[in-house]
């Protein structure tokens, strides 16, 4: 064109392809390098992101210089990037630094090695401090407001707890904001938060937003401070008044058409933050807690006030850290909503020092404060509660928008009235009721106390049957054993008076005698195989003629036009069978001489062999029989004087002595046996008296209460399982679908442990104090894990229950448990008398 040689092209020549819908992974690749960029970048000053790093109510990170220089005014003369750029980017998320959250990471220094081998520090990196893993893109990480604490999404998810576990500061599960979310339903929870804070009049960060629902007067004339200040108090008077100030766009006042001066814009700024310190002074003046602590003269602390550590407030001239008196501050700093202490004694009704905790780690902020003591030196904010129990409510909790009646019914704890919050005094009510469950409470402890006096006297008197048994059991040990020793003396004086005697042999008899024997033993021998025969005979009998039926019924019934050589061969055999002679079945004679033989051998029949088993005397028993034949005493001298005679050659080796193995006398028999059973019975008596000297060592708490309660059991259902608890003995799960028990622990010793929990009204509850615990240790193994155990912790109680069940960790089980036995314990929050054994 233009006669230089080119030429137009074409649409058809420039768009080779049709525009096309990115892929899931060209998706995914541009949202992975917009985290990584987010990650790793400011987007107000595009530089990198260093600490300190904000956050606003997105979750969009920002350096935190980048926001200051954006809140700067424009015509001060920081420099900076364009102040429009910059709102596209925030798009009016951030006005003023509440609406933003500072987010403390834990940082971990990266190393890497050089080539000498040398380690030297690479960057820095934001890591978990939970889980210890690296926040970053493609980690689901979220910070806490309004601490500012940041962990892994994972991490918050597991906690049980509501407070953070840097700093213990309580966070609602709303206000986890997680960090440049990607999800649409992250996006639209966050939007609907910001717009519930700011209907609440609140800001990302929780605090009060700057002007809201307040009106500035209207045509001021701006020229000097003089004519400014009367416009400004108006204003204020307005702004309390419940009135809307409208705002530019900057963040400067604009009376009729805007205050553009840098010094007017800082005057105004100045004169509304001592108005609105005067305000939040004559609200602190309002507050009866607080005004109970000072006299109506000089603004002072009262000297006679109830607050707990009113004492530290005397002087009328300063005031001194409680915890570190080196530190003096004027009265113009106490309550002023900033903690000049280190203890954060200054700040007794305002929650500025909130941020106080032995719970936080050490930080580098702290380096300054070495020198200083740190421990907190208020317990809380003190709700006098009228009409009801006085307390402490932790600092945190004070104007903090949220009525907390459980520690301070009377509302005072709300005194500035945050986002229109109005606490109602509520103690006369409270008051009230709990009154009322209190004088229920004593009552069963009343109940309890004496049950426990019962349990006391039960377990004196058991004791004293034992200690009665005892001496029973010594007087009889005693006796049984000299019965031993007698037994003992008189089994070996038989034994050798039995050694001494001139045994014979068996008698064998003669020939005929023996023979007899055999035939005897032969005869019945054939006998029962005769029998046996005989049943076998009539067995088979019985089974050909079933046989022979079958086969007469098969040949008359089947068919003969069936073509089947095997049924026609079955056939033909069975008829010649038939045809065959049979043989003659035995008659009942033949049966008659059978049942005869097989007779027994008596006196109705038979051979009568006591007739051939008689004893012969031989000529050896004869002389056996010698001493028959003389007198008693010249018979009883001459066995004695044989029977010393060879019990001498039998213990001097000359003589064997008697088989006694073969046969032992009845003298010797009925002599042991009365030894053996004496001894016996001796055992018996030992271990029974073991068993009882162990039993009144063994620990059964303070006045032996459990000694009554051992073995007897209580349970309770919980879920799918039933527990049940036996009294020194062991604990059981038990599924309620049937099966078998799990023993969760044997019983091991009586310990104690020191625990801090709320009682609930019913009254079902630890307390605060040393309670006494039992331990179950050694159940069944846990698969994958340990053998069950199980802690039981007690409590007073009118009656013997289970109130808690907890599995602390894997199969390590926790009971919680009420009963009259530790009514004293529990009464004096220590155990009296009270000597635990030192295991080691």
């Amino acid at each position: 064109m233009g006669n230089d040689g080119g030429s137009i092209p074409t649409r058809r020549e420039l768009v080779k392809e049709a525009a096309r819908d990115l892929t899931t992974t060209q998706i995914k690749e541009t949202q992975s390098e917009q985290q990584e960029y987010h990650w790793t970048t400011c987007p107000l000053s595009h530089r990198p992101l260093a600490q300190p790093v904000v956050s606003d109510f997105s979750g969009k990170l920002y350096n935190k210089d980048a926001i200051l220089e954006f809140l700067l005014p424009a015509g001060d003369g920081t420099p900076g990037l364009s102040k429009s750029d910059n709102e596209q980017v925030l798009e009016g998320r951030v006005r003023s630094l509440r609406d933003v959250v500072e987010v403390k990471f834990e940082v971990e220094k990266e190393v890497h090695m050089e080539k000498n081998g040398r380690a030297s520090p690479k960057g820095e990196k934001w890591i978990c401090p939970i889980t210890n893993k690296a926040l970053g893109p493609g980690v689901k990480a979220v910070y806490l407001v309004p601490c500012g604490h940041a962990f892994s999404e994972g991490a918050v998810k597991e906690i049980s707890s509501r407070n953070c576990l840097q700093c213990n500061e309580f966070f609602a599960p709303e206000n986890v904001i997680p960090i440049l979310p990607t999800t649409p339903a992250d996006i639209q929870r966050l939007t609907a938060r910001a717009q519930m804070l700011k209907e609440q009049g609140l800001t990302h960060s929780l605090k009060k937003a700057s002007g809201s629902g307040k009106k500035r007067k209207k045509n001021i004339d701006v020229g000097t401070a003089d004519t400014l200040k009367p416009a400004i108090k108006d204003s204020v008077v307005k702004k309390l008044s419940g009135e809307e100030t409208p705002h530019s766009s900057s963040g400067t006042l604009t009376p009729s058409g805007g205050i553009k001066n840098a010094a007017t814009a800082s005057l105004t700024a100045k004169v509304l933050g001592e108005e609105k310190e005067k305000s939040k002074r004559r609200k602190l003046g309002a507050n009866d807690n607080l005004k109970s602590l000072f006299s109506s003269d000089n603004g002072v602390f009262k000297k006679n006030g109830d607050f707990m550590i009113a004492k530290f407030y005397k002087s009328s001239e300063h005031f001194t850290c409680i915890s570190n008196p080196s530190v003096h501050l004027s009265y113009s700093q106490v309550n002023d909503d900033y903690c000049d202490c280190p203890d954060g004694s200054d700040e007794p009704g305002t929650s500025a020092c909130s941020y106080l905790s032995s719970l936080s780690p050490a930080s580098p902020a702290n380096k300054a404060l070495e020198d200083f003591n740190t421990t907190i030196g208020l317990p809380g904010y003190y709700c006098k509660n009228k009409g009801h129990q006085p307390s402490y409510t932790p600092f945190r909790n004070v104007n903090d928008g949220v009525c907390d009646y459980e520690l301070c019914c009377d509302g005072t704890d709300e005194w500035e009235g945050v986002g229109g919050t109005v606490c109602e005094d509520r103690c006369k009510e409270i008051g009230k009721e709990w009154r009322k469950q209190d004088e229920q409470r004593k009552r069963a402890l009343g109940a309890a106390g004496k049950r426990r006096k019962e349990l006391a006297g039960e377990a004196a008197r058991l004791r004293k049957e034992v200690e009665d048994r005892i001496k029973s059991l010594d007087t009889q040990i005693e006796a049984s054993q000299l019965k031993v020793h007698g037994l003992e003396t008189e089994l070996a004086e038989v034994e050798r008076r039995e050694k001494g005697k001139v045994v014979r042999g068996p008698v064998k008899g003669g020939k005929v005698n023996v023979l007899a024997g055999l035939a005897k033993a032969r005869i019945e021998e054939l006998q029962d195989a005769l029998m046996t025969v005989r049943s076998q005979r009539d067995s088979s009998r019985e089974r050909i003629k079933e046989l022979e039926g079958i086969l007469s019924l098969f040949k008359e019934e089947y068919n003969p036009n069936f073509n089947d050589e095997g049924v026609k061969r079955t056939v033909r055999s069975w008829e010649e069978y038939a045809a065959r002679d049979k043989p003659a079945d035995g008659d009942a004679a033949h049966d008659r001489d059978l049942d005869e033989i097989t007779k027994s051998d008596g006196e109705n029949g038979g051979i009568q062999w006591q007739e051939w088993e008689g004893n012969d005397q031989s000529d050896i028993e004869v002389l056996y029989k010698f001493e028959e034949y003389l007198p008693k005493s010249a018979r009883d001298w001459i066995d004695q004087k044989l029977r010393d005679l060879r019990i001498l050659l039998i213990e001097n080796g000359i003589l064997a002595g008697s088989d006694s193995s073969f046969h032992e006398s009845k003298a010797v028999v009925d002599a042991r046996n009365a030894l053996n059973a004496a001894q016996d019975s001796l055992n018996d008596l030992n271990t029974q008296l073991s068993n009882h000297k162990e039993d009144l060592d063994k620990d059964y708490g303070v006045d032996e209460v459990f000694r009554v309660l051992k073995g007897q059991c209580i349970s309770k259902d919980s879920g799918e399982y039933t527990y049940e608890l036996c009294w020194l003995d062991g604990t059981k799960q038990k599924s309620k679908k049937g099966g078998s028990e799990t023993a969760m622990g044997t019983f091991v010793r009586i310990d104690s442990i020191f625990v801090d929990e709320v009682v609930p009204p019913d009254g079902k509850g630890l307390g605060s104090g040393e309670r006494v615990t039992l331990r179950y240790e050694n159940g069944q193994h846990c698969w994958n894990g340990p053998n069950r155990s199980t802690l039981v912790v007690l409590a007073c109680a009118e009656k013997d229950e289970i109130w808690k069940i907890v599995e602390e960790e894997k199969c390590v089980y926790r009971l919680e448990v009420g009963t009259p036995a530790v009514c004293d314990t529990a009464a004096n929050g220590a155990q009296k008398g009270r000597h635990f054994k030192n295991e080691l």
